[in-house]
């Protein structure tokens, strides 16, 4: 789950924009209401945010934030790699 999806009840006013916006289906109707199905499911484009007039949806990304070290360790690794597909189609 890297994104977590909210929509704050009061103001969703069940016009069901969010549910069409949606292209994973993360959204279904209760009580006149767009409820979030599954946090796993979305991909944090926030299409949904974009098209709700009422600004009830709020998507927060819960991905843990890589350190600098870390990311340059990755950045290495890619480069690392990169040479190596490289020399086996060179040679």
């Amino acid at each position: 789950m890297a994104y977590k999806v909210t929509v704050e009840g009061r103001k969703c006013n069940g016009c069901e924009e969010c549910l069409e916006a949606c292209t994973v289906g993360m959204f279904r109707m209760q009580n006149g209401k767009a409820l979030p199905v599954e946090d796993k499911e979305c991909m944090g484009c926030e299409s949904c945010v974009g098209v709700c007039d009422e600004n009830a949806i709020a998507i927060t990304d819960t991905r843990v934030a890589l350190s600098n070290t870390c990311q340059s360790l990755l950045s290495a690794l890619d480069e690392m790699e990169t040479e190596t597909e490289s020399r086996r189609t060179d040679g």
